[in-house]
C-alpha cells in the first residue's frame, strides 16, 4: 500500500542535520520538537521497512461496491502542527483505514499524515483531529474525529467510518446474491471540558447520566420544543450550543 509520511520526507531528513537553522515554510524541525516524543525517528525507520507497511486488509477494492471515501477528490486544506498552520496540501480522508491521504503536486506517491495528537487537518471545512476517545462499549481507542463546534465546556465530535460487509453468494436460484460492499457509519462523541470524547447518543438515560436529573429535564424540554433529531448533525450541534449556555 502507500508509504506513510508526515508530509515531506526529504525536507525532514535534511532538517535533521540542520537542527540549529531556522525552519523555512513547509518544514518541521525534528530535534527538540514535541514530534520527537511522538516517535518521528522510529516512524522514519518504519517507513523504509516494507514489513511495516499496512495493506488495508489486502482487499481487492475493484470487486467491492461503494468506496472507502466519502469524497474521492483531493481538496486543498491546511495541516496544523500544535494548532499552527504547517502547510497547505490536497487531501482526502480514507474512512476505512482512518487515514488522511495527501497527493502532492508532481508526485505519484500516495502519502498520509502521520497519526499524532500534535497534528490536525482542515478538509473541505471539516476539522479532523487525531485523539483518544471512548467508543460505544466504553473502550478507549485512537483515531480521527471531526470537531463540530469550537472547543468549549461541551464539544461535539463526529466519527465518519466505512464498514466492510462481506458479500453472499446465493445458495439457490431462489435466493439473492449480495456483493461485498462498504457501508457508511456515523457516530457522535461528546467531550466535557478537557476530557477525552465519549460516545454520545441522545436518550433520556444518557442525558441523566451525563448531566443529572434536573438538567436532563430541561434538556428534554429543549429537545421537544426544537424537534431535535438524534441522527441529524445540525440538530445535535444546536443541542450542544444549548448545553454550553447556563442551564
Amino acid at each position: 500500500m502507500k508509504n506513510t509520511l508526515i508530509l515531506s520526507l526529504s525536507v525532514i531528513l535534511s532538517t535533521m542535520s540542520l537542527f540549529g537553522q531556522k525552519n523555512s515554510p513547509g518544514t518541521i524541525r525534528v530535534s527538540g520538537s514535541p514530534l520527537d516524543r511522538d516517535g518521528v525517528v522510529k516512524w522514519l525507520n518504519d517507513a523504509n521497512n516494507s514489513q511495516a507497511l499496512k495493506s488495508n486488509q489486502n482487499l481487492d477494492l475493484s470487486g467491492i461496491e461503494g468506496s472507502v471515501y466519502y469524497n474521492e477528490n483531493f481538496i486543498a486544506g491546511n495541516v496544523y502542527y500544535l494548532d499552527k498552520v504547517y502547510g497547505n496540501y490536497p487531501m482526502r480522508y480514507n474512512a476505512f483505514s482512518d487515514e488522511i491521504e495527501i497527493q502532492r503536486t508532481g508526485s505519484n506517491k500516495m502519502e498520509s499524515v502521520y497519526k499524532s495528537m500534535s497534528l490536525s487537518c482542515d478538509i473541505d471545512n471539516e476539522k479532523y483531529v487525531y485523539t483518544k476517545y471512548f467508543n460505544q462499549k466504553g473502550v478507549i481507542q485512537e483515531g480521527y474525529l471531526i470537531r463540530l463546534n469550537p472547543q468549549q465546556k461541551y464539544t461535539l465530535y463526529q466519527k465518519k467510518s466505512k464498514i466492510y460487509k462481506e458479500g453472499r453468494k446465493a445458495a439457490t436460484s431462489m435466493h439473492p446474491s449480495y456483493p461485498p460492499k462498504f457501508e457508511d457509519k456515523h457516530d457522535y462523541f461528546l467531550a466535557m471540558e478537557n476530557e477525552f470524547p465519549v460516545y454520545f447518543k441522545y436518550s433520556k438515560k444518557e442525558l441523566t447520566e451525563l448531566f443529572g436529573q434536573e438538567k436532563a429535564a430541561d434538556i428534554k424540554d429543549f429537545v421537544k420544543q426544537q424537534k431535535i433529531k438524534s441522527t441529524n448533525k445540525v440538530d445535535l450541534i444546536k443541542l450542544i450550543e444549548y448545553l454550553n449556555t447556563d442551564l
